[in-house]
C-alpha cells in the first residue's frame, strides 16, 4: 500500500513529474469550485424554493425559512470536527466524500412525501456535507498553500460562493419555473455526487509538503542553501488545542466576524420574498445579486490582495459600515434603481468580510492551527448567523412586516463591529515572533 508522499501523490491522480510546478494556483481553482458548488447546493438558492415548498405542504412561508438558521447550525456544529480533520491533514477524503454525501442528500429530498422527512434529509446529509467540502475546508487548503498572498488567496477562493449566489438562484428559479422544486432538487444534487465528489478525490492536494512542496512555491527545506530556515521562521508551529481555547481572539474574531456575516445569510432567506413584496418579480428580485456579484468579486480580490500588506482594521471598519448601509436603504422599501443600489452596497461590503476574516486568522494562529482556530471559532460565530437568521424570520411572522429585523440587523453588525475593533492582530510576517495576548 502506498504510503507518505508516493501514497498522497498515487490517491490524488499526480504524479511526481507533474509536481514540477507550484501546485498552489490549481488547489486555488479546487477551491473555488469546492465554495461555489456547496453554497450553491445548500445556501444561496434557498430563498428561491421557499414559496414553492410551502405550497407544496401546506405551510408558512416563514415556518420554511426556519429552514436556514437550522441549516447553518448544523454546519456550525460540525465545524471543530471539519478543523480537526484539516490540521490531520484529511483535506482530499474528507471533502470528496461531504460533496457526495450532500448530493446523496439532495437526491434523497427530492423524493420526500413531507415536509419534515425533506428537512431531516436537508440538514442530516446536505448540509452535513457541505460543512465537509465548504467555505472551513476550502479556507484551510488554501491558508495551507499561500502565507504571504493569503488574503488574495482566499479572496479568489471565496469568491467562489459570490458567483454562486447569483448563478445558483437564477438556475433554480429556471428550473422551478420549467420543471418544479424535485427536479430542481435532482439537478443539484447530482452535480454533487457525479461531479464535485470525483473531482476532488482525483486532484485535491491539502498541504504543499505532501508533494514536496512549499507555501507559495517557496523553497523547500530539502535545499539548505535556499533560505528554508528564514521561512519557516515566520510560521506559527503547531499549537495544544486548549491553547486556542484559551486565546480570547480566537472568540473577539468569531463573535465579530459572525455578527458581520449573519448579513448576507439573513438577505438570502428574506430577499427574494421581500422583492416581490415591493412589486418586483422573482427574477427581477434576483438582479439584486447580479448587481451585487461583480462589484463582491472585486472587493474579494482588491481587499484580499490589500489585506497582505496592511493594516487589517481600516478595512474591517470599511466593510462594517457599508453592511449598515445596506440595511439602512432597504428599509426604506426602496424603489427599483435604488433596490439595485443597495445591491451594489451589499457586493462591496460583504465581499471583503471573508478574506479578511481568513486573513486576520492566518495572521493570529498560522497555517498549522488555522483549521482547528476556524472550525471552533465556528461554533460562536455559525449560532450567532443562524439565531440571527431565526430571529429575522420570527420579526416577519409576528410583525408581518421587515422593518424589525432589519433594524435588529443594522445593531448586529454595529456590535460586530465593536468586537474586531478590539483585537490585537499582528503585521504580516511577524509569525511566532508575536507576543501572546495578555488577556488571554
Amino acid at each position: 500500500m502506498a504510503t507518505g508522499t508516493s501514497g498522497v501523490l498515487a490517491e490524488s491522480g499526480l504524479s511526481r513529474a507533474t509536481t514540477v510546478r507550484f501546485l498552489g494556483w490549481r488547489m486555488l481553482a479546487l477551491t473555488f469550485v469546492a465554495n461555489f458548488l456547496a453554497s450553491a447546493i445548500s445556501l444561496s438558492a434557498f430563498g428561491n424554493f421557499i414559496d414553492p415548498l410551502a405550497r407544496e405542504f401546506g405551510v408558512a412561508r416563514s415556518t420554511i425559512g426556519y429552514g436556514l438558521p437550522c441549516a447553518i447550525l448544523t454546519m456550525g456544529i460540525a465545524g471543530p470536527f471539519v478543523g480537526r480533520w484539516l490540521d490531520q491533514g484529511r483535506a482530499r477524503r474528507m471533502m470528496s466524500a461531504g460533496a457526495a454525501l450532500a448530493g446523496f442528500g439532495l437526491l434523497l429530498a427530492s423524493r420526500a412525501p413531507s415536509i419534515g422527512l425533506l428537512a431531516a434529509a436537508f440538514v442530516a446529509f446536505v448540509c452535513t456535507g457541505a460543512a465537509l467540502f465548504g467555505i472551513i475546508p476550502s479556507m484551510a487548503v488554501v491558508a495551507s498553500w499561500f502565507v504571504r498572498r493569503r488574503g488574495l488567496a482566499i479572496g479568489v477562493t471565496v469568491a467562489g460562493a459570490t458567483v454562486a449566489s447569483y448563478v445558483a438562484p437564477a438556475s433554480a428559479q429556471w428550473l422551478i419555473d420549467a420543471w418544479g422544486w424535485r427536479t430542481a432538487f435532482v439537478c443539484f444534487g447530482a452535480t454533487g455526487l457525479f461531479l464535485a465528489a470525483p473531482l476532488f478525490a482525483f486532484c485535491l492536494v491539502g498541504r504543499p509538503e505532501e508533494v514536496g512542496q512549499r507555501p507559495d512555491g517557496g523553497p523547500t527545506a530539502g535545499d539548505p542553501s535556499s533560505g528554508s530556515a528564514a521561512y519557516e521562521d515566520l510560521e506559527i508551529g503547531a499549537l495544544e488545542t486548549s491553547e486556542l481555547v484559551r486565546d480570547r481572539r480566537l472568540w473577539l474574531l468569531a463573535i465579530g466576524f459572525g455578527l458581520v456575516s449573519s448579513s448576507p445569510v439573513v438577505l438570502l432567506g428574506l430577499l427574494v420574498p421581500y422583492g416581490t413584496d415591493l412589486g418586483f418579480t422573482q427574477q427581477q428580485a434576483n438582479v439584486f445579486f447580479l448587481t451585487m456579484m461583480p462589484l463582491s468579486l472585486a472587493a474579494k480580490v482588491v481587499i484580499g490582495g490589500l489585506a497582505d500588506r496592511a493594516p487589517l482594521k481600516p478595512a474591517m471598519l470599511f466593510v462594517v459600515v457599508l453592511n449598515v448601509l445596506v440595511w439602512v436603504v432597504l428599509a426604506t422599501e426602496p424603489g427599483y434603481p435604488l433596490f439595485l443600489a443597495a445591491g451594489a452596497l451589499y457586493g462591496i461590503g460583504i465581499g471583503g468580510a471573508a478574506p479578511l476574516q481568513g486573513v486576520a486568522i492566518g495572521r493570529v494562529f498560522g497555517r498549522a492551527n488555522f483549521g482547528r482556530a476556524n472550525g471552533m471559532g465556528g461554533l460562536v460565530g455559525v449560532p450567532i448567523i443562524a439565531i440571527a437568521s431565526a430571529t429575522s424570520h420570527f420579526l416577519l411572522g409576528a410583525t408581518g412586516g421587515y422593518g424589525a429585523g432589519f433594524a435588529l440587523q443594522m445593531g448586529l453588525i454595529v456590535l460586530g463591529g465593536a468586537a474586531l475593533a478590539v483585537v490585537r492582530i499582528p503585521t504580516q510576517g511577524a509569525g511566532a515572533r508575536v507576543p501572546p495576548d495578555p488577556a488571554s
